[in-house]
């Protein structure tokens, strides 16, 4: 369910997504871009929703670099599935040329690698399944929603809320009951959600990168489910199940029965 918010990208609440379980609860759940240019209409519309838990799931350097505005009233807690930022930045200040520079910057380094950033997507996604530091982190994110229900709602971003917040909205929703489709819709809306704004960005950087790389810079901003299917694929590879894989994120059934009761009607 789009919540329309004026600065605040890629907004949207999971309730009204039916799972084998039952239906998650609207105004419980809300992912998002960040919140670092929040405007007081956002705010409202927030509050009308009744936040009161935001979990910012970047790297301290990026909290320090483009901290959450203040919202009274809400915790902010900081969960890192990242130990350290490979690629993610916020546009809103930039003018075109400095946003083309630090978008080629970003082609360039993968180039060298020998990947194409689609590649580039596939082997992050597949990282977040690998790395020690991202299990923790969700585990923690999925811990507190089950140990700690907030009166009201709980919002969760890292900074376009397409990646780190993909991936903790999926495995949430594979803990509350849904379908691989339904987990694969919501992940996909996200191109839905960020298009206006991804198509903001090509405008002003076109006339500063070649046209062959245009294709290059859009695939950074949007997401495709290959790079879903990437994640789900380590898991399944390396840990046997996605069940198996929250057990080493310290997750338990226990844990899971939590958020069930928590967040579905």
């Amino acid at each position: 369910m789009t919540i329309n918010l004026e600065q605040v990208a890629n907004a949207r609440d999971l309730g009204g997504i039916s799972t084998a379980y039952g239906t998650v609860q609207p105004n419980r759940l809300i992912r998002s871009g960040h919140l670092s240019i929040v405007t007081n209409r956002d705010i409202a519309a927030l509050k009308a929703r009744r936040l009161r838990r935001i979990i910012d799931l970047r790297t301290p350097t990026e909290i320090s670099n483009h901290p959450d505005g203040f919202i009274e009233g809400v915790q902010t807690l900081n969960v890192s599935i990242m130990s350290a930022t490979t690629f993610g930045i916020s546009y809103e200040t930039l003018d075109g040329p400095q946003i083309a520079v630090k978008l080629q910057a970003g082609v360039d380094r993968m180039i060298a690698r020998g990947e194409t950033p689609i590649e580039h997507m596939r082997i992050l996604y597949r990282q977040f399944a690998k790395d020690p530091h991202s299990r923790k982190g969700y585990g923690e994110f999925l811990k507190i929603l089950a140990d700690d229900p907030v009166d009201g709602a709980t919002l969760w971003h890292c900074t376009g809320g397409k990646d780190r917040c993909g991936t903790c909205t999926a495995l949430l929703l594979h803990c509350l009951g849904a379908s691989r489709e339904a987990i694969t819709d919501d992940y996909l809306e996200t191109n839905v959600q960020v298009n206006e704004h991804a198509q903001s960005i090509l405008a002003k950087v076109r006339p500063y990168v070649a046209e062959e790389r245009m294709a290059l810079v859009k695939s950074m901003l949007l997401v495709e489910q290959s790079y879903l299917d990437s994640f789900w694929s380590e898991i399944e590879g390396k840990f046997g199940s996605v069940d198996n894989f929250l057990s080493y994120c310290g997750v338990t059934q226990n844990d899971i029965d939590k958020l069930r009761a928590n967040y579905l009607e």
